[in-house]
């Protein structure tokens, strides 16, 4: 997974410029000048570029706690040590193409301003999201929202399908699959294959919205030791081995589901095979 670059608080309008000027200019590349005096490490040491983009997730200054845009970091230069001929075809570029910018700055205030960041491919993300869905590269945990516009972090990269605009719930989803199944049940033989031969051959993607519940991990390794390779509910060994370590496979089941207020402890938890978990779940209980 790549490291990625947040930035926090941004002028909306600074980017709704370079997405308009995107339309007219699609390959164009455009930037961004954060006010800090201190540099960018991640820009400045992994020197990014078209074929090496670096992921780059932005909030804006009326929007702090939610991740409002993404793009592509391809360039980041020191503006202390732009040369004269490079300021001035810079300042070219902002007055053709971000003209409100008006031009690269040196300084805001007494303070020198460092980072000019290239960027390309800035979209506004169809659904914002919390920023605490960003994890930090040094310590793993989830970025907390700031009070106050500027700075930035290194994060991980987000998935793909944050760009879906379609979004729906686990159970919907499930819901609408099933009356399907239910109402192709119902169609005659012919009916069906035909309706198969006109379909895609490539389901629609769709972002799926659940609520899920950090397990503990003490509990899993716990259970699966006590377990020792079978099954605890039809007595069978493990059906294969894991890939990644060979242990035996099986599944750490709750008996009280955590959705239902189900304790993640030992004693509620048993380690089943895959086809005794499915039973439990999906099969005829009387």
């Amino acid at each position: 997974m790549r490291k990625s670059l947040f930035l926090n608080g941004v002028y909306e309008s600074v980017l709704e410029e370079i997405l308009e000027a995107q339309k007219e200019y699609p390959n164009k590349i455009f930037y961004l000048q954060p006010y800090s005096s201190h540099t960018i490490r991640l820009l400045a040491d992994n020197a990014p570029s078209e074929k090496k983009p670096i992921p780059l997730y932005i909030s804006t200054t009326t929007d702090l706690d939610k991740i409002c845009f993404e793009a592509k970091v391809v360039g980041w230069e020191n503006k202390q040590e732009l040369s004269q001929v490079r300021l001035d075809e810079l300042n070219k570029h902002i007055k053709q193409y971000q003209p409100n910018e008006e031009e690269i700055y040196l300084k805001v205030g007494d303070s020198e301003c460092i980072n000019l960041i290239s960027i390309c491919d800035l979209n506004r993300l169809p659904n914002k999201y919390s920023v605490k869905n960003l994890i930090k590269t040094g310590n793993d945990e989830p970025l907390k929202p700031r009070a106050q516009p500027g700075k930035w972090s290194y994060v991980k990269e987000l998935p793909e399908w944050l760009r879906l605009e379609k979004s729906t719930t686990e159970e919907n989803l499930q819901e609408e699959l099933d009356k399907g199944i239910e109402e192709s049940t119902n169609l005659d033989d012919e009916t069906r294959r035909r309706r198969i031969s006109k379909a895609s051959e490539k389901p629609e993607p769709i972002q799926v919205i659940s609520k899920g519940y950090r397990r503990n991990p003490d509990v899993i390794v716990e259970v699966l030791k006590r377990a020792d390779g079978k099954c605890e509910r039809c007595g069978n060994k493990a059906p294969f081995k894991r890939a990644s370590d060979g242990s035996p496979y099986l599944e750490v089941h709750h008996w009280t589901p955590l959705s239902e207020g189900g304790s993640d402890t030992v004693n509620n938890a048993g380690a089943l095979c895959p086809n005794c978990h499915r039973e439990v779940h999906y099969g005829n209980s009387s």
